[in-house]
């Protein structure tokens, strides 16, 4: 692994690794010995971002939500099932796949030999939703090829711009060590300032996650004791030390818990009992939450519908193609934006080639609706077709016909003309 770090050439070490002093920062999620810059990861780190229901709120914390659970599952596990193709930009303008580029198999199969891509592609997506930013670093051959694309946990990272180029920290291998921006994919999210981004569960969903917290707490709290409210027990007359000892004793025996809430109390002629808790109906608790599972869901892009959330109607429309091109469009399309440029710029800048994520799988209709579309891509309706019957075949995963006239798009014209000359 250090020969593949230290293995470019000098001008590339020059630029890539730098020597640093910083404090020693542990790359996993648990890091307590972290370098800190600044009031936010300081309150990160020891559990303090308290939010206005009091709860804390961190990556941490958040996961154990299940709207939010669910939100970063969903985008995480659609972007870790796209494909990234290499593709050559021909002088024409058309663009040919690059099949056996050798980057194919890191981004589609294996980036490096502790990672599938796909588990690659949602540690990076989870990163950027949890913390604003996802991070890779490349490691090369003595050619200066890359032969690993490493993902680096964002906890522990510390970002410096030097001279208009970025300079990243981390710990590798245990080793404090220094990347270029050239060896480092950083994959920011939205906000991004020149150094990081913005969270979705610090910015945009950070009071509304302390809600739903404080909420399950107080539901939680609810049924553990027995699912009864807080009482005041009011008696004519005077107890005595011992009487109250020994009520609030009978008290807790008998609702303290859900084991014991079937007995009832007895108590004597002359006593009442006044509440001093509103009741899971009253507060509307049932409502406030379904209202921040909507709230967290807009946060990260979502309708709620897609987690689960009832809904009478929508507007992202009724169809699976619909919902599936609406989800493409606006919650998958800026990070895929910003996830290719990055690739882009560090990987094939200046160069005719570019990556490419393959969306096709969310836009795929059912077979009815595809059937439709196929028969007027290939002049069905005795229109100029723009596909060929092996290429629909093709996208079909079905075998090619060895026929040339399944290899041209249907003319209606020079069809009418052929048949004409049959007729003849």
């Amino acid at each position: 692994m250090f020969k593949k770090l230290f293995s470019r050439n000098s001008k590339q070490k020059t630029t890539s690794e730098q020597n640093t002093n910083i404090a020693n920062v542990k790359n996993i999620a648990d890091a307590n010995d972290i370098s800190i810059t600044d009031i936010d990861r300081l309150g990160e780190l020891f559990g303090m971002m308290p939010s206005v229901a009091g709860a804390n709120v961190t990556p941490k914390t958040s996961m154990k939500v299940s709207i939010v659970f669910a939100c970063v599952r969903l985008i995480s596990g659609a972007i870790a099932q796209m494909p990234v193709h290499i593709f050559d930009q021909l002088e024409n303008g058309d663009k040919q796949r690059v099949a056996n580029h050798h980057l194919s198999e890191l981004f589609n199969l294996q980036p490096t030999k502790a990672w599938s891509a796909a588990a690659f592609w949602e540690f990076i997506v989870a990163s950027v939703l949890l913390h604003g930013d996802g991070y890779a670093v490349l490691l090369r051959n003595y050619d200066g090829d890359i032969e690993e694309i490493l993902p680096i946990s964002p906890v522990g990272v510390t970002i410096e711009n030097r001279q208009g180029r970025l300079t990243y920290f981390f710990q590798l291998n245990g080793q404090a060590r220094g990347f270029d921006q050239d060896d480092i994919l950083h994959f920011p999210g939205f906000g991004f300032n020149g150094l990081k981004s913005m969270s979705v569960i610090q910015w945009g969903a950070f009071n509304s996650i302390g809600l739903e917290i404080a909420m399950e707490e107080h539901s939680g709290e609810f049924f553990k004791s027995g699912s009864t409210q807080r009482v005041a027990v009011i008696k004519q007359g005077k107890w005595g030390e011992e009487q109250k000892q020994s009520f609030r004793e009978a008290w807790v025996k008998t609702y303290g818990g859900t084991e014991n809430s079937k007995f009832p109390l007895v108590v004597d002629n002359g006593t009442d009992i006044k509440t001093l808790s509103l009741s899971a109906k009253d507060s509307q608790l049932l409502e406030s939450r379904e209202f921040q599972i909507t709230d967290v869901a807009r946060a990260f892009g979502l309708p709620s519908f897609m987690v689960n959330q009832e809904q009478k109607s929508t507007s992202w429309g009724s169809g699976i193609g619909e919902i599936g091109l609406s989800f493409l469009r606006y919650t998958l399309g800026p990070h895929l934006n910003r996830f290719q440029q990055e690739i882009n710029r560090k990987l094939f800048i200046n160069k005719t080639q570019f990556a490419e994520y393959i969306t096709a799988s969310l836009m795929r209709l059912t077979l009815k609706e595809r059937n439709e579309a196929y028969r007027q891509a290939v002049g069905g309706s005795q229109g100029p077709g723009w596909m060929t019957v092996n290429e629909v075949r093709k996208l079909e995963n079905l075998p090619a016909i060895n026929n040339i006239k399944f290899d041209e798009p249907y003319d209606p014209i020079a069809s009418s003309n052929s048949n004409q000359e049959d007729i003849k």
